[in-house]
Parts: structure tokens; C-alpha cells; sequence
């Protein structure tokens, strides 16, 4: 089962949300000055789109060869976003204090 109908266009798609992800990202950067902030959110909406699309049932990570990137968006990435947001909370709580 595809998401939209052809690996191609799941990988287009995907790379549209990604480039949008990163347009994001140069927005928090520009208003909040810090730059991993904008990490972080670049990072957390990466994983967004590759886990929702690992669950739609697009094939694009097995049609183009890197479906181990499939099992590192659902079962690594996560776990990486959560310590680095947890990261980012002590940052900012040792700023405040």
C-alpha cells in the first residue's frame, strides 16, 4: 500500500516536507537567535515526516534501497529527539538560574 500512489511521489513529497521542515527550522533561528533551537526543531520535524511515513505504508525505503533508515526513523531517532529536547529543557532551566 502507498501513501500517494508511487514511491516517487512519496519520496517527492517527503523531500517537499523536508525542505519546509528546514525553511522552519531558519525561521526559529532568525527569531530566536539560537541555533540549536533550530536544530532540534529541524530534527523533531525530520523524524515527523519519515515516521508518518513509514506507517502511510509508503515504500519508498524499500524501493530506494535504504530501509534500514526506515528502522532507525521509528525505533532510533525518536529516543535521540527526547534527549535532546531534554538536553535543551536543562540548558534552558541552568540559563535561568
Amino acid at each position: 500500500m502507498l501513501f500517494f500512489g508511487s514511491p516517487k511521489i512519496d519520496l517527492q513529497i517527503t523531500l517537499f516536507l523536508l525542505g519546509i521542515s528546514f525553511v522552519i527550522s531558519l525561521i526559529v533561528l532568525a527569531t530566536a537567535k539560537r541555533k540549536f533551537l533550530a536544530v532540534v526543531v529541524f530534527s523533531v520535524l525530520g523524524n515527523i515526516i519519515f515516521f508518518l511515513a513509514s506507517f502511510t505504508g509508503s515504500e519508498i525505503f524499500r524501493v530506494y534501497h535504504f530501509s534500514w533508515f526506515e528502522y532507525f526513523s521509528v525505533l532510533i531517532w525518536p529516543f535521540l529527539n527526547i534527549y535532546v529536547i531534554y538536553k535543551l529543557a536543562k540548558l534552558k532551566n541552568k540559563k535561568n538560574q
